[in-house]
């Protein structure tokens, strides 16, 4: 078992990059394969914390297939802490949409946090949060921070 941290970073990411990029077009399966059965789940959208494989199965099976079209995202500032068996990984995430004439254009910035188990020689996803970089409404009035 390879406890070395940058090799750990190297395959978190790369789960992480590899499920961002099937989500992006609308394939939800891409991060519904790397979460282990006893995942837990937030974002800004539900009203309390998502329990387990099969309750996030119909969540993005239902909410989200075949919804999401994003041409392009970027993660940034990536930071892995990791203990060799467990590791949380924290990025933010910038999105690219398409205007109305075609164009490229920023989407909603998010906060990510998804802590990672490794059983074996398989890392899995068994906690998701993710939230507003700066909440709409705050950018909307033009507030700094």
């Amino acid at each position: 078992m390879n406890t070395d941290v940058n090799t750990i970073t190297e395959t978190i990411l790369a789960l992480e990059r590899a499920a961002l990029n099937r989500w992006n077009k609308g394939d939800v399966e891409g991060s519904l394969e790397i979460y282990a059965d006893d995942v837990s789940y937030f974002d800004p959208i539900t009203e309390k914390r998502i329990d387990g494989l099969p309750a996030m199965q119909e969540y993005f099976r239902t909410l989200w297939a075949g919804k999401v079209h994003i041409p392009r995202s970027q993660i940034v500032n990536p930071q892995v802490v990791t203990d060799g068996n467990l590791a949380v990984l924290s990025y933010n995430l910038v999105n690219s949409m398409h205007a109305a004439d075609g164009s490229e254009t920023e989407g909603t910035r998010w906060n990510s946090t998804q802590v990672y188990r490794r059983t074996g020689d398989q890392w899995r996803v068994v906690h998701v949060h993710w939230s507003f970089t700066r909440h709409p409404a705050v950018v909307a009035e033009g507030v700094q921070g």
